[in-house]
């Protein structure tokens, strides 16, 4: 994401609580008073601008003219109505606004990037992208089939909608740098066979084409990581067909413990 302008309604020592991580030298700031003052129209261009505010009003100004909000309750009892909101203004991180401008505008997010595949999440563009993983028979001799085709694309919007929002992670797209394919899926997610909030399951699939390479390990060590370090959480299981053999030697070239019956564990 490139530079973009803060439009906010904070003072001037609350916006300078942000300067350490977006000093003004690198990011224009702007106060949404003086856009509403110039009638908007000097500020529509093609700039990207992310709205940090604490009141209601402003919050409403902003989107109603496409700009996503990050609230800041500067009072304990303040309730905004933005989708994301924090109470200190020193721990917010570019990412945090790169997060309310994708969700705003329903951008898949790009979550991490290795020596040959980009990791990000979905949109409903890349339904039939999904669909073709899927295509060689062998895709699910030890997976899930998807579902009947409408079934399947709408489970697909609710996914977009509901878990990437609520859980800030989930099944992921894989694709390849060189050809800017998709070539698989991988990810973590919350299921009912977790014991807690702090663990997660990994699960991935990559197209037959491009298996045996070293894609599938190479792609779940960075979610591995990402999990421990920026999603904080503190073990990691999978499920493993026992006749997936090139499955079982992933787990253990990623350190995973097995504890029976195709059950696999990693501690942070």
């Amino acid at each position: 994401m490139c530079n973009f302008v803060i439009v906010n309604d904070l003072s001037l020592e609350e916006e300078k609580l942000l300067h350490k991580e977006f000093p003004p030298y690198m990011y224009e700031y702007v106060k949404v008073a003086d856009m509403v003052d110039t009638n908007w129209q000097p500020f529509l261009n093609e700039k990207t601008y992310i709205g940090i505010a604490k009141s209601n009003d402003s919050i409403s100004l902003l989107e109603a003219h496409n700009i996503g909000v990050l609230g800041y309750e500067s009072t304990p009892r303040e309730y905004l109505s933005s989708a994301y909101v924090v109470q200190d203004l020193e721990r917010v991180e570019k990412r945090d606004l790169e997060v309310v401008d994708s969700r705003f505008h329903n951008i898949p997010l790009t979550i991490l990037e290795t020596k040959r595949c980009i990791i990000r999440e979905h949109s409903i563009e890349d339904y039939q992208a999904i669909l073709d993983i899927y295509q060689d028979e062998s895709m699910t001799k030890y997976i899930e089939p998807l579902f009947e085709t409408e079934e399947e694309r709408e489970y697909q919007r609710q996914y977009i909608e509901v878990v990437y929002k609520l859980y800030g992670y989930g099944l992921w797209l894989i694709i390849d740098k060189e050809t800017n394919s998709v070539i698989g899926r991988a990810g973590v997610e919350s299921k009912e066979n977790c014991k807690d909030i702090t663990q997660v399951e990994l699960s991935y699939q990559v197209k037959k084409e491009y298996q045996n390479r070293g894609i599938a390990t190479e792609v779940c060590k960075a979610i591995v990581n990402y999990t421990f370090e920026k999603l904080e959480k503190k073990s990691i299981i999978a499920n493993v067909n026992e006749k997936n053999i090139p499955s079982i030697r992933i787990m253990e070239k990623l350190g995973f413990e097995s504890f029976g019956d195709g059950k696999y564990i990693l501690r942070k």
